[in-house]
């Protein structure tokens, strides 16, 4: 069992690496083995948990979880080991006198020499109550932004945002590499710098997410066919669908058009096509269901993609459309967040299911029909 003693007890530069990096980092974070027991805390997470000045080393995850909770925990333990990691999962943990602590949990498989998963670092993001009971609600940034009828404002904002961040970041990723690359840094140093460079471009990546989404504006409907949107998505990624060696079969029945923007549309089908080709990844028959048409009895047009992939764990579903959410290592989190935004901007809204035997669908549907 690994305690803070047996680090120490290792090199010098070692000790000063796990010293700097972990124990004193100012996010809190946990070190589980596969079996789910605590090997190692940092001074964060005792300090967030209530457990100071007490041994937590060798103490089961039951002992921070409720136990209603375990499943999940276990299910998102197995999606990371899947996944490599899982981002801003929404999660319950029990401090030391056993009241809640409300979480954004990100949990990073650590695998071996071989590949494989030998334990877990968790990295614990708290969430206040009234961000708590806001999430809970999950159209609640759209119902605020109506009532305050500032919806361009925010989009205006976004940009702002966006842009005044982009040259903040370039400077710390241009730095961090310039860092790394120096001959004779001490390895902390050059570990550390590894890390902020990784962080830096993830947030290039979200920023970049950010300045797509505001760059248009507010959405522009006009009349517009689903399939024709579909075959234009389609167009854009079939390189990567052949090189991927996925199969698409489409089945567009008749429907009538929609009033929808074909510059946000297209980037929504895109990426839902992008998703189920990285579902695939691998796999020996890949195949993407393409299909449109019209729902007399719920009076809506639809347009779902369906793969034959392993389809979603149910750890995933609650927090599909929460944003940052991701299993990807190099993803966002926002990709689903700002689909189910356009949707919402289009009157429309966007299902999502998966069967026990695999294979996952998402489907648009459309109401505002021509």
């Amino acid at each position: 069992m690994m305690s803070k003693k047996m680090a120490e007890a290792t090199n010098p530069i070692h000790r000063s690496l796990v010293e700097a990096i972990f124990f004193q980092a100012q996010e809190p974070m946990l070190v589980l083995d596969r079996a789910l027991t605590v090997l190692l805390v940092n001074n964060s997470a005792l300090k967030l948990l209530g457990w100071e000045g007490q041994e937590i080393g060798g103490k089961p995850v039951s002992e921070l979880v409720l136990e209603k909770d375990l499943k999940d925990f276990s299910e998102l333990a197995e999606l990371a080991a899947k996944n490599g990691v899982v981002r801003n999962y929404r999660f319950y943990m029990l401090t030391a006198s056993k009241s809640i602590a409300r979480l954004f949990l990100t949990v990073q498989a650590l695998k071996g020499e071989g590949g494989a998963v030998n334990g877990f670092c968790l990295f614990l993001s708290p969430v206040s109550p009234d961000e708590w009971s806001a999430l809970k609600d999950p159209h609640v940034f759209k119902n605020a932004a109506r009532k305050l009828n500032r919806l361009t404002s925010m989009g205006q904002l976004t940009s702002m945002f966006a842009h005044d961040i982009k040259n903040p970041l370039h400077v710390i990723l241009s730095t961090s590499e310039l860092l790394r690359a120096q001959e004779g840094q001490p390895e902390g140093v050059r570990t550390g710098a590894e890390l902020i460079e990784r962080n830096a471009r993830r947030a290039s990546r979200i920023v970049k997410t950010l300045l797509d989404f505001s760059r248009s504006g507010m959405c522009r409907l006009e009349p517009y066919s689903v399939d024709a949107a579909a075959e234009t998505a389609l167009e854009l990624i079939d390189s990567s669908l052949k090189t991927a060696k996925v199969k698409v079969e489409r089945r567009f029945d008749k429907a009538p058009k929609v009033f929808l923007d074909p510059h946000y549309m297209h980037s929504v089908i895109y990426n839902l096509l992008n998703n189920a080709a990285q579902a695939l990844d691998g796999a020996e028959d890949g195949r993407i269901t393409v299909a449109a048409g019209w729902l007399p009895d719920e009076k809506e047009v639809f347009l779902t993609i369906s793969d034959n992939g392993p389809g979603l764990e149910p750890a995933m579903l609650d927090n599909l459309f929460q944003p940052f959410f991701t299993t990807k290592e190099n993803g966002t989190g926002l990709g689903l967040y700002l689909a189910r935004q356009i949707m919402d901007e289009h009157g429309g809204r966007i299902l999502v299911s998966s069967s026990a035997e695999g294979g996952a669908s998402i489907s648009l549907r459309f109401r505002k029909i021509v």
